[in-house]
């Protein structure tokens, strides 16, 4: 092999390791922001809707008599101020369904956005066709399996796991409390889930799946580019138990050839 096929093999090899070292760096939910500013929005109009009811029922409980003054006032234009109120607590129930709508949003895309940062670093890191768009948590899982690689022990898995189990609650259940999910913290002894769990619930694993990613990462680098004396010797028996002297010569100097 020449001089410079060797130095560019060199070259594309510790590309390729720095590439998959800092893989994971730039990994941002985009999603998160303008969500967020809606959700703000909302529980802003709650708070100001919440100020209006209290406010007549304050007036009704210290000053009855204004009270009444002032629903005299409202029925003469067709209404009552306890009308008003219960518009005032419907508008509320409404906000909270657009803010639970907003969180199960905000659970589904997190979790398509970790299974496609996945696919996309195993893709770079493998260079295997057999990764591809149509592949879900669980193929994902039987690939990574196959190269002897177990997520359950990489930082963030618990949480990630929780997170696809809510994902799916969502997206497949028609149960408001689904049996998959009691076991979570924010969703147990819950008889109704609201948007207040699903934020909690969201805040808390929010980082993990970055965590899961990096460590993710961490273990794919050493699977592909550390060779402790251990594995070296388990390669080199697998390979003695198929390959017969002759073509165990050959594949080292073959190998060798890169490296002189």
């Amino acid at each position: 092999m020449k001089s410079s096929q060797k130095s560019r093999f060199n070259e594309y090899r510790e590309l390729n390791k720095i590439g998959l070292e800092t893989f994971s760096f730039d990994m941002h939910n985009v999603l998160d922001y303008p969500i967020d500013k809606l959700i703000i929005n909302l529980k802003n109009e709650i708070i100001k809707t919440y100020a209006k009811h209290d406010k007549w029922i304050k007036l009704e409980k210290e000053n009855p008599e204004k009270f009444e003054e002032l629903n005299e006032i409202a029925e003469r234009s067709g209404s009552n101020l306890d009308i008003q109120m219960h518009e005032y607590l419907e508008d509320i129930f409404y906000t909270e369904d657009e803010l639970y709508a907003l969180f199960e949003i905000k659970i589904i895309y997190a979790f398509k956005h970790l299974e496609i940062n996945i696919k996309k670093l195993l893709s770079a890191a493998y260079n295997d066709r057999a990764i591809n768009k149509r592949m879900n948590w669980e193929s994902i899982s039987q690939y990574l399996n196959s190269k002897n690689l177990n997520i359950k022990n990489l930082l963030g898995y618990e949480e990630v796991n929780q997170l696809r189990l809510v994902n799916n609650s969502i997206k497949h259940s028609d149960k408001q409390n689904d049996e998959s999910i009691l076991h979570i913290p924010e969703f147990k002894n819950i008889d109704n889930i609201t948007h207040l769990e699903l934020e909690k619930f969201y805040n808390r694993i929010k980082k993990s799946p970055n965590d899961f990613l990096n460590s993710l990462t961490n273990v794919i680098y050493k699977d592909i580019y550390e060779f402790s004396e251990e594995r070296i010797a388990n390669i080199a028996e697998s390979l003695a138990l198929r390959m017969e002297k002759d073509n165990a010569t050959k594949l080292s100097k073959l190998l060798l050839k890169y490296y002189k």
